[in-house]
């Protein structure tokens, strides 16, 4: 019973026995559940490319990476397993597994597939690396994974233990018969892994690793995988005997068909690694995840069919065509795609246009819309476009910036370049006369218009009429202001279907500039105009002799 005096509670020896049995158990049934949670995990990434579109494709990395997965599931390890993966794939595996990984935890990576030493450092290629030709190991690089960056970015995310299986030690697949090649001429270069690591490589420096042993070898596994598979099923090896055991059984089956491979580890790991807890026989079973390209997080509505594509390429590129009905943008996407998709503003769902009544060779599938149309008043915004390459991953999603203003002086710009040879025209009625249409129609790409009569300067100045945004291609020809100057330089403004006319009699146009408001092409600087007279003012030829001038970054001309 319980006592109380001066604030102090008195406990009889029963009632102290009973609280210290029920302290304990608390403390035993906190242990328990802390266990799991506190626990270092065990996570595995698998890979297995064979389906390689440019370089040779292999015949049994899938395989291996299966039979890996389910290996790795018996022993505890929580696998993700990704086949025949691109690079935009094989990133986000890597990030998937790098969102995992805790402070202590095991880390393993296997990969099966072509890799590729080159200045001593290994990469790990995707199915969609480019080929490349001897001086460009950059595509190479750029396109592929450096194996120590693996480890690298893993021991950063707080691992305690990071494994490299890597059964990539095959012939260049960029090697040309008789030819010199990029990089090493079969197998990785040598590896010194941080406090830590452990990596394994299927042959040693610069051997090839077998994927047989002959052609009537019918095992679904590479000859170190299938070897390796064997040890790691033998109950309480560590890792260093795994691999030992693994390095003298190939050396052996390759021997037999007169071939050297001999695996190397490298092991910074201090004191004893085993696959299995503590070397333990049952670790539990862990499980499989297979990562599938096309399955990560996307803005675009999941795809029921997957098709092809080109590798990673540059930003896409959108043009815009203004009508009376609206805007087109029309999207050129720098790959093949099998979807395509858009939003206007920084809100909303994105928009899938659908696909065209036309086959894309490379796909072999419809090929999707990259077009599509916005309002006439749509002001100044962003688009944001994406698309799916040929393995159905998303790209990423890429900016348009959309301006009315520059979008309009853009489209009339590429006109006035397609039919330059018609930006004035000549007529003889009583008198030679000039006429300015079609740079009147197109005026909102134009700063300003100069000319000059023979061999004088081009110092008179053409006015244009003010652009019109709400009907940019219309042509006035009325107001008090165009009379004015019709008065003043000349200029015969009374017949609508003629336009502006500039009447110059027996004189030459000698030769006119145009500075815009984006700049021409640099490709055609002088363009000839102008039609020759004889003394009599008879046409006697059509030849453009001289020259309107393109302004490009003259004073007077902006970009929109």
């Amino acid at each position: 019973m319980l006592q109380e005096g001066l604030g102090v509670i008195i406990e009889s020896r029963d009632v102290r026995a009973f609280r210290a049995g029920m302290i304990a158990a608390c403390t035993f049934a906190l242990l328990l559940a802390a266990t799991p949670a506190d626990a270092a995990k065990r996570i595995a990434l698998v890979i297995g490319n064979n389906a390689y579109e440019n370089v040779p494709q292999l015949q049994k990395a899938v395989n291996d990476a299966d039979a890996i997965s389910k290996e790795l599931a018996k022993l505890g390890f929580e696998v993700v397993t990704a086949q025949d993966v691109g690079r935009r794939a094989m990133s986000r595996a890597l990030v998937e597994l790098e969102g995992k990984v805790g402070a202590g935890d095991t880390a393993l990576v296997y990969f099966a597939g072509h890799g590729f030493a080159v200045d001593g450092t290994n990469y790990l290629l995707p199915v969609d690396v480019p080929a490349a030709n001897p001086g460009e190991e950059g595509l190479v690089k750029d396109a592929s994974f450096a194996a120590s960056g693996l480890s690298d970015r893993l021991q950063e995310k707080g691992a305690g233990t990071v494994i490299l299986i890597l059964d990539a030690c095959r012939d260049n697949p960029f090697a040309l018969k008789g030819k010199r090649s990029i990089g090493q001429t079969r197998g990785l270069a040598r590896m010194d892994p941080a406090e830590g690591m452990f990596v394994l490589f299927s042959a040693g420096q610069g051997q090839s690793a077998l994927d047989r042993l002959s052609d009537t070898d019918a095992n679904p596994n590479s000859v170190f995988t299938r070897t390796l598979l064997a040890e790691m099923e033998v109950p309480g090896l560590s890792m260093v005997q795994i691999a030992k055991k693994t390095q003298a059984k190939v050396r052996e089956l390759a021997a037999k068909v007169d071939h050297v491979q001999v695996p190397a580890y490298y092991d910074q790991i201090v004191g004893d690694l085993y696959l299995s807890p503590e070397g333990a026989a049952e670790a539990g079973t862990g499980n499989v995840a297979k990562l599938q390209e096309g399955g990560g997080m996307s803005v675009l509505p999941k795809q029921e069919q997957k098709v092809a594509a080109l590798p990673s390429a540059p930003a896409p590129l959108a043009s815009f065509t203004r009508s009376n009905s609206g805007w087109m943008v029309n999207v050129s996407l720098p790959e093949a795609a099998t979807q395509f998709g858009y939003r206007v503003g920084e809100k909303g769902e994105f928009t899938d246009p659908g696909f065209i009544d036309s086959l894309d060779q490379r796909t072999g599938a419809r090929m999707p819309k990259t077009y599509f149309e916005m309002p006439l008043d749509q002001g100044k915004t962003t688009i944001y476009v994406t698309w799916r390459d040929k393995r159905g991953e998303q790209a990423e999603v890429f900016p348009i910036n959309f301006d009315p203003t520059g979008a309009l002086a853009g489209e009339e710009k590429a006109t006035l370049e397609q039919f330059w040879t018609s930006w004035i025209a000549f007529r003889e009625f009583q008198g030679m006369k000039v006429y300015f249409s079609q740079l009147i129609t197109y005026r909102c790409a134009i700063h300003e218009v100069r000319y000059g009569y023979n061999d004088g300067p081009t110092d008179k100045i053409f006015a244009l009429p003010p652009c019109d945004p709400a009907d940019p291609h219309s042509v006035p020809y009325e107001g008090q202001d165009l009379h004015e100057r019709a008065a003043e330089d000349r200029l015969d403004v009374g017949a609508p279907h003629l336009c502006r006319r500039h009447e110059i009699g027996d004189a030459q146009l000698q030769r006119a500039e145009i500075s815009t408001l984006v700049p021409f092409s640099p490709q055609r600087p002088y363009i000839g105009l102008s039609q020759q007279q004889s003394k009599g003012g008879d046409p006697v030829s059509q030849g453009y002799g001289p020259t309107i001038r393109l302004e490009d970054g003259s004073p007077t001309g902006s970009m929109a």
